[in-house]
């Protein structure tokens, strides 16, 4: 019931707005897939787009049905405008965080507020994850439904009618299977509002200027966590299939000696750099162990 109350609350926020409050919204896309970035969104923070963020902490999770809720407590150290810090001294803020994932819709869903801070700048954003292919196809069958609506006084087209859009809907299957890099789209909206009399006007318009300002790098920062993510796991697949290839570890072994043995030219034609005999002898073992063995690390 917690989370329903949370969810009404932020919804009738754009329904009922305050005069005060100050409103943006803006729509962005990763060029991944929603079930990527729907698991990139665990892990998002920290990233290099994000260095305010101070922790992140699990309050609680639960399920229901094809649903997953979660709740978050973040701390953030956003700085204060120079005539903000007339009015309040502290430099972290509590954020509570909270998201809705559903599996079924393919909508992922999260809601921040902050609990600090609050009386001097009250803000409440909503992000919205989706996948972008399915909009486009929404899109399309509305206007299949608008061509079977307008067949009702064309009768004496209707056959040719008809095999038109059996032929439009089995391109729509075929580019709705054949479509492999498929995009999410951001939607990002946010309310901002102070309590601050005679200062509101100025603080909602910093708000609202600070959020623009980074609510790009954010959405870059949390694709840059997902591609590497993604990047770290490709390879560790690769690298325990070319590990349990006897064959696959003897070439990369002959591949490593003969490296070695280039360098070894190189540094005799006048490098200053040397390796010890012992040194050089104990890299080697490493990194042949770790071309056989994945689970083995060269130290």
């Amino acid at each position: 019931q917690a989370y329903n109350c949370l969810i009404h609350f932020y919804k009738s926020c754009h329904v009922v707005p305050s005069h005060s409050m100050k409103y943006w919204e803006t729509d962005q896309s990763i060029p991944l897939t929603w079930r990527d970035v729907a698991c990139g969104y665990w892990w998002r923070y920290p990233n290099p787009h994000s260095q305010h963020v101070f922790s992140v902490d699990m309050l609680d999770t639960r399920v229901e049905g094809d649903k997953l809720y979660a709740r978050r407590l973040i701390m953030k150290t956003n700085p204060l405008p120079s005539w903000g810090k007339h009015f309040f001294a502290a430099r972290r803020v509590a954020v509570i965080e909270e998201v809705v994932v559903d599996r079924e819709k393919k909508e992922l869903v999260w809601y921040t507020r902050n609990i600090g801070l609050a009386r001097f700048m009250a803000t409440v954003e909503r992000v919205t994850l989706y996948p972008r292919e399915e909009t486009k196809m929404a899109e399309i069958q509305t206007n299949l439904v608008g061509i079977q609506t307008s067949m009702a006084g064309t009768q004496s087209t209707m056959a040719g009618t008809m095999a038109t859009m059996d032929e439009t809907q089995t391109t729509m299957a075929e580019t709705q299977t054949n479509m492999a890099e498929t995009q999410t789209s951001v939607r990002k909206q946010c309310w901002i509002e102070s309590s601050i009399l005679g200062f509101r006007s100025a603080i909602n318009k910093f708000g609202v200027d600070r959020y623009k300002k980074n609510c790009g790098p954010a959405t870059m920062g949390m694709q840059m966590v997902i591609e590497e993510k993604l990047a770290r796991d490709q390879v560790v697949r690769l690298g325990l299939s070319e590990a349990s290839n006897p064959c696959s570890c003897e070439a990369r072994v002959a591949q490593c000696e003969a490296k070695a043995g280039h360098c070894e030219a190189r540094l005799g034609q006048g490098h200053k750099a040397q390796l010890s005999e012992a040194s050089s002898g104990q890299i080697y073992e490493a990194v042949k162990r770790s071309l056989c063995d994945s689970t083995q690390k060269i130290t």
